[in-house]
């Protein structure tokens, strides 16, 4: 059974070993620009977009790449909102007053993990300098 390598998209080598973190591209390790170039040390950047100076990634890519993670957060954020439903679907009989601490400090802290998500995951990770 032969093993099928990719191709590089830029080159067209058979040795596309790495994958470009902003267009997610596979490349070869001639194709990467180095790390003392691009300036981050944990971050695979391909020739082209070091040539088009990307140093973000796209909104839709952001949510396409944490797909699953947005579904679990969204999951125990409805959960954590809205617990009566699934309490009372359990069979316990519990009085709405008693939760609203729980969905006035969830509301609160929703906020400044959305923007900690977003912050961390828009712009490429960096390195040690």
């Amino acid at each position: 059974m032969t093993e099928q390598r990719q191709r590089c998209a830029i080159c067209g080598s058979h040795f596309a070993e790495r994958k470009c973190y902003f267009c997610e591209s596979k490349v070869c390790t001639s194709c990467v620009v180095p790390a003392d170039v691009s300036g981050s040390y944990s971050t695979t950047k391909c020739v082209n977009c070091d040539r088009k100076k990307v140093n973000r990634v796209g909104t839709l890519t952001l949510l396409k790449r944490n797909y699953y993670i947005l579904v679990i957060i969204v999951a125990f954020w409805l959960f954590t909102v809205f617990p009566l439903p699934f309490l009372q679907m359990a069979g316990l009989e519990i009085n709405p007053s008693a939760f609203q601490p729980v969905l006035i400090a969830t509301a609160v802290m929703t906020v400044p993990f959305v923007f900690m998500f977003l912050a961390w995951q828009k712009r490429a990770p960096r390195g040690s300098q």
